[in-house]
């Protein structure tokens, strides 16, 4: 047999082996479905990820040292596009002292303004925001995302809002939950190979897995009225680097399985926001029939079943729609 003559051909020799290949996934925070995609030329990893799998696997540094010095951006850029060391502390404190069920908000807010503050000074108007998978009411399947909060970097106050928009398979983030692994459109108005689901004064977008221990909790989406914004690897790795901080936001039983993702097609965001309005009417009739009732029912979970019950009539909406949407 030849001896392999790219990183390709070497890595895909060493992940035959199905313990190597999970210790390599790990050590890149990645899910070991990507390491295939990469052996099969069917995704790039980005500069940081090729960093990482340098030194995970002694093996490959040869092959992959000419490719790095080519891609090694000028170190400007570099230090401009890294995560300030004091805010990981700042995460990893917030981690420390919240409650677990209280955790999600602070973390997500403190990334969403920590990224928009870097990136501002760019020029170009950003909308960033954290979806999440949709937990079931029922079973383990995840059929839609929710989009958790969410920033513009073009309004004047910089606010982080709460957003209730669902996403299902037919969305750049569907795509990129059902898949484990980042996807980057360079230019939205070009590139057709999938729906997005995005403003229309997007231009370019990506999206980025939120993972832990091969599981998935959800995605990173930033969408950039400017084409080609996406391009740099150095920024797609600054974005890789937000998506492990804000996994730090999620407890154990918000990442799933790849397995129990079975997305569904959910209509387009304009057709939502008509059930989105009376959502909120929901909740209070929820509210009030328990204290009717004499239950206990928190607002949370007034919430959480009307998200489930907005899911449920957007999905079987879709479904009868599915034509014209």
């Amino acid at each position: 047999m030849s001896e392999p003559h790219t990183w390709h051909e070497l890595l895909a020799k060493i992940i035959k082996n199905p313990q190597e290949k999970e210790r390599i996934a790990t050590a890149l925070g990645i899910h070991p479905l990507t390491l295939t995609r990469w052996v099969r030329s069917e995704a790039t990893p980005h500069q940081g990820s090729l960093h990482r799998l340098f030194e995970a696997v002694p093996e490959l540094r040869p092959l992959l040292a000419d490719e790095l010095r080519a891609l090694s951006p000028p170190l400007a850029e570099v230090s401009q596009r890294a995560i300030p060391v004091t805010f990981y502390s700042h995460i990893l404190e917030l981690y420390r002292t919240s409650l677990d069920d209280l955790r999600c908000w602070p973390i997500c807010t403190a990334v969403l303004h920590e990224a928009c503050n870097q990136l501002a000074p760019s020029g170009a108007e950003l909308g960033i925001s954290v979806v999440r998978c949709m937990a079931p009411s029922q079973g383990s399947i995840i059929r839609c995302l929710q989009e958790y909060v969410g920033l513009n970097t073009f309004h004047s106050r910089k606010q982080v809002e709460q957003r209730v928009r669902f996403f299902g398979a037919e969305s750049l983030a569907g795509y990129v939950v059902a898949n484990c692994h980042s996807v980057m459109i360079a230019d939205l108005n070009s590139e057709q190979r999938l729906p997005h689901q995005l403003p229309e004064q997007a231009c370019s977008a990506a999206a980025f897995p939120l993972l832990h221990a091969n599981r998935i909790a959800g995605c990173l989406l930033i969408w950039s009225t400017e084409p080609g914004y996406f391009r740099s690897p150095a920024l797609l790795d600054l974005f890789q680097s937000y998506a492990a901080l804000l996994a730090l936001a999620f407890d154990s039983e918000d990442f799933y399985e790849p397995r129990s993702i079975a997305l569904e097609i959910m209509p387009s965001l304009q057709a939502q926001q008509t059930y989105l309005v009376t959502n909120r009417q929901y909740i209070k009739s929820l509210l009030g029939k328990a204290a009717m009732d004499r239950h206990t029912t928190s607002y949370s979970q007034a919430e959480q079943r009307a998200w489930w019950q907005l899911a449920e009539e957007l999905l079987h909406l879709s479904s009868h729609l599915a034509p014209e949407i």
